[in-house]
């Protein structure tokens, strides 16, 4: 890799003694090969943010690194990959030097399992380890739209790096097929939305449990140019406001069904395993004779029981998984379909 116009200390002595007593050249020619397998986005004008290592699937169970438009996020998962966190710092601020982007700070994320008494939010405070720390917030780019990203805070940044593919497929999509109305469930910063309104969609319904999301939803719109109108920004339960929908016979062109895994609010659960397909078969009067981009983010639902959970008179015109630069030693995660209905 060619070194960047911005030189970065080598770490503490401490780091790297630790990391010369072990085997110093193993994590690094890890992350230098992650690095040359993602070369090709180094050089994506439209895209400044993207997984740059990714735990086994590279290498090392347990750690991910990811690049935010100038800023690294490191994030270890395991007392394995915590065990070793000098070695790796070390060999993250090394190969930092050796990339092809400019690089303004590296950041350390705790993303260990939670116990009962931890303080989570402190817990998930990033450090800074090397260079500069980054604002509140930062302003990234994927597929060519801008987004608000918040580095030091909480357990996600606000922008799913490994939809970056399932949103560039649906860019020409949008276009092609005269999109009008859109409804976003599960709408997290609106991401979908914002893609799909600088593409060409007409209007996008947002419908969040959350109205700090919500509220970034309405900044990464403005960002990008787009008006901000209170009623397409909705604080509620997604699944009941399917039903809401249903009564009010409300029609969309097309509708985005992005929910997590497990999900718990005032009024009930939801579960991909037990809930997803009712959600579906709900779902299908709002889109009329649209298109639904429904998905399911867990190794625990194969792609099988993935296609099983949509009614049989649905077409699927597009299948991806997660983006590339999430490379995965075994099966993926991501199960993200394109429907016609």
């Amino acid at each position: 890799m060619k070194k960047n116009s911005i030189s970065l200390r080598i770490g503490s002595e401490k780091y790297t003694e630790k990391y010369s007593d072990l085997n110093k050249n193993i994590l690094s020619d890890k992350i230098e090969k992650a690095l040359e397998l993602r070369s090709e986005l180094f050089s994506d004008d439209l895209t400044d943010c993207y997984r740059i290592f990714n735990a086994g699937g590279d290498g090392l169970d347990g750690l991910t690194i990811e690049y935010y438009a100038g800023f690294i996020l490191v994030q270890y998962f395991n007392k394995s990959a915590e065990n070793i966190l000098d070695q790796i710092k070390a060999a993250v601020i090394s190969a930092a030097g050796r990339m092809p982007v400019p690089v303004r700070g590296i950041l350390l994320k705790n993303r260990m399992t939670v116990n009962g008494d931890a303080d989570f939010e402190e817990l998930r405070k990033s450090v800074v380890i090397e260079g500069d720390c980054p604002d509140e917030e930062i302003v990234v780019i994927q597929n060519g739209i801008k987004a608000y990203a918040d580095l030091m805070r909480g357990q996600n940044t606000g922008v799913f790096l490994d939809m970056r593919e399932v949103r560039g497929r649906l860019k020409s999509f949008y276009a092609e097929s005269s999109v009008a109305q859109m409804l976003n469930l599960f709408s997290y910063t609106g991401m979908f939305s914002t893609h799909a309104l600088c593409s060409g969609v007409s209007a996008s319904v947002n419908v969040d449990l959350s109205r700090a999301v919500l509220k970034r939803a309405k900044r990464n719109y403005s960002l990008n140019g787009l008006s901000v109108d209170e009623r397409d920004f909705i604080y509620g339960d997604a699944i009941e406001w399917i039903k809401i929908f249903n009564k009010k016979r409300k029609k969309f062109d097309f509708i985005i069904f992005d929910p997590p895994t497990f999900a718990r609010n005032k009024k009930g659960q939801f579960s991909v395993k037990r809930d997803y397909a009712g959600a579906l078969n709900k779902l299908g009067s709002l889109a009329g004779e649209g298109f639904v981009l429904t998905s399911v983010n867990s190794y625990s639902v194969t792609e099988a029981e993935y296609r099983s959970f949509h009614p049989s008179g649905w077409d699927l015109l597009m299948f991806s998984n997660e983006s590339s630069d999430f490379i995965n030693k075994g099966n993926p995660y991501l199960k993200a379909g394109l429907w016609k209905i």
